[in-house]
């Protein structure tokens, strides 16, 4: 995909985590001014561009404020979120302080002027629907406070465009994977066989995820630039359409990696969602955007990446 952002200035959130810091390696070579702000708490300062501005920081650092002044960002990449979700669910309010620093960051970004924000949701809003694959007008139906928070964020970003004119795109994502990722049961499953262990999968392993590669991701981010303003709904779904359960994905890595399955099986835990299918049909006719990469092509690649890791 070629794109030309020269001299735009850019703010990503999350830009050390796995999508944040792919998506900044993007903006950089498209020419942007990009600048970082992450607490690092699940990213990795390798990850970090030498050619971006990091501010290592917490959203809910009243200190953003002074960044957003300085940096004056035309456009907002909104990747940090507190993704341990078991850990959200025996806690709430773990989720609390990125609701208040995202807010806090939509603030500064009217009172300087900034066009857009690109969002990263959930697919995971729609719960247990029967409705598969799950298209972007079914009701939601969040489980955790993980995809809770989301929503709010969503209805936030809806307040700032009709109320200051503010344009988003909100993004809502499949599972991810890729290289550079470090949370999450794939990657999970990859490094304990990859060591010589098996994993845990919690429940038979019949859940189903929608897994869709980080380059394919990436190219959806850089699009959504491009959504009109005035959209009249400017969401949508990031995936491949096609389910896989956690056994299929857990075989598929063993025989990569040449080792023999057995996954340590647990009840299930509170909060699952058992399928998990996005229909992109939105993002193809409106984006011009559909998934290139097949599974078991990013799975190798993702397995070669995260041994050398």
């Amino acid at each position: 995909m070629q794109l030309k952002l020269d001299g735009k200035r850019v703010l990503v959130t999350g830009g050390a985590g796995f999508i944040g810091s792919h998506t900044v390696d993007a903006l950089v070579a498209a020419g942007a001014k990009v600048s970082i702000v992450d607490m690092v708490s699940t990213g990795r300062r390798e990850n970090l561009n030498s050619a971006a501005t990091f501010y290592e920081m917490s959203l809910a650092d009243e200190r953003i404020e002074e960044i957003m002044a300085e940096e004056r960002p035309e456009v907002i990449y909104h990747f940090a979120y507190f993704v341990k979700v078991p850990e959200s669910l025996k806690n709430p309010m773990l989720d609390m302080d990125v609701l208040r620093g995202s807010v806090q960051m939509l603030q500064s970004a009217v009172a300087i002027g900034t066009r857009r924000v690109v969002f990263s949701s959930s697919g995971f809003l729609y719960g247990n629907t029967l409705e598969l694959p799950a298209s972007e007008e079914l009701a939601l139906d969040p489980i955790t406070p993980y995809v809770v928070t989301k929503q709010a964020l969503e209805n936030y970003l809806e307040f700032y465009r009709k109320t200051y004119g503010m344009a988003y795109t909100v993004l809502r994502y499949a599972a991810i994977y890729g290289p550079r990722q470090v949370t999450g049961a794939m990657a999970d499953y990859i490094r304990k066989l990859s060591g010589g262990e098996q994993a845990e999968i919690w429940g038979d392993g019949t859940k189903t995820r929608d897994y869709v590669y980080i380059d394919d991701v990436v190219e959806a981010n850089l699009k959504a630039l491009d959504i009109p303003a005035d959209h009249p709904s400017p969401i949508f779904n990031i995936g491949t359409g096609h389910e896989t359960t956690l056994n299929a994905l857990y075989w598929k890595i063993a025989a990569i990696l040449g080792v023999k399955p057995a996954p340590i099986y647990h009840p299930d835990r509170p909060g699952e969602q058992m399928r998990y299918c996005l229909d992109n049909t939105k993002a193809r006719k409106q984006m011009g955007w559909g998934p290139k990469w097949m599974l078991d092509e990013g799975l190798r690649r993702t397995v070669e990446a995260n041994r050398g890791q």
